[in-house]
């Protein structure tokens, strides 16, 4: 059974991330941050629902930013935003550094909650 380790907020320190990069262990939110989560994804849920034009969720960006994006077009736009910041030159990185990426980013985004 693969163990799992939980990123709790404000308590990531080096040993964690050892053994993050190491790998064969799954990861998991500290339930702490759950019901930030949630109220996020609520609020958001909420502005489409209720048709509200909000930047960013369902505008394009920039020069696009006055431009409406329909309810059935979200999911793309989403997407491509994700696309458009996954941008990089070189050899693709490695699993173990992708795992670190992507823990550290979740621990600090949790923090700020």
């Amino acid at each position: 059974m693969t163990p799992t380790l939980i990123l709790t907020p404000g308590q990531v320190d080096l040993a964690l991330l050892r053994r993050i990069h190491a790998g064969g262990v799954r990861l998991a939110l500290d339930a702490s941050v759950q019901a930030g989560m949630r109220a996020s994804q609520a609020a958001v849920q909420h502005i489409v629902d209720n048709d509200e034009v909000v930047y960013g969720i369902n505008t394009g960006f920039g020069k696009l930013a006055s431009t409406r994006i329909g309810n059935d077009h979200l999911a793309e736009l989403q997407r491509n935003l994700v696309l458009s910041h996954s941008v990089g030159t070189g050899e693709p990185l490695s699993p173990a550094v992708v795992r670190l990426v992507l823990a550290t980013k979740a621990s600090r985004q949790t923090a700020r909650r």
